[in-house]
This record gives C-alpha cells, structure tokens and sequence, in this order.
C-alpha cells in the first residue's frame, strides 16, 4: 500500500536540502551574459539600421517615382493641348 507523507516529514525533508541548494549567481555566469548580450547587439544593431535605411530609400524612391509617372503624364495632356491650339491657330490664319 502507498504510505503517505506528513508535513512535519515534508518539511523536514525540505530543511535537509535547503542547504545543499545555492542559490547565488556566480561571476562567470554574469560575465558570460554580459558578452552574450554584447555580442548579440553588435552583430544584430548594424542588420537593423541598414534594413531600416533601406526601408526608408525605398519609401522616398516610390514617392518620386509616382511624382515622376505623374509629371510625365501631365506632360503629355499638355503636348496635345498644344498641338490643337496650334492646329486650331494654322486653322484661323488659313480662314483670313
């Protein structure tokens, strides 16, 4: 059959291994972390400012693009207003 545990045993028992248990952090382990960390920012620091200076050329080479296709459309409709005022000017100096 199971034995049960009393909690004057259980707690006897966590008496005993509370000193074996240590629970400070060592300075090897900070020194460890701190070049981690430092290590991980120096190689992942220069990814991220040059994905977002890229982002950033991409957005500013959009806008003029759309200026651009829009300035050339313009350019057009007012190449052929020039050409029908012109053909409308020829159309008047043949008439008188």
């Amino acid at each position: 059959m199971k034995e049960r545990v009393t909690v004057k045993e259980k707690q006897q028992l966590l008496d005993s291994i509370e000193g074996e248990i240590e629970y400070s952090i060592s300075f090897s382990v900070i020194r460890n972390l701190i070049i981690a960390i430092t290590v991980t920012l120096v190689l992942l620091l220069p990814k991220i400012y040059i994905s977002s200076h890229i982002y950033i050329k991409s957005v500013q080479i959009n806008k003029l693009l759309n200026e651009y296709y829009s300035l050339k459309a313009e350019h057009s409709l007012l190449v052929s207003k020039i050409e029908k005022i012109k053909f409308k000017n020829q159309l008047q100096k043949l008439s008188f």
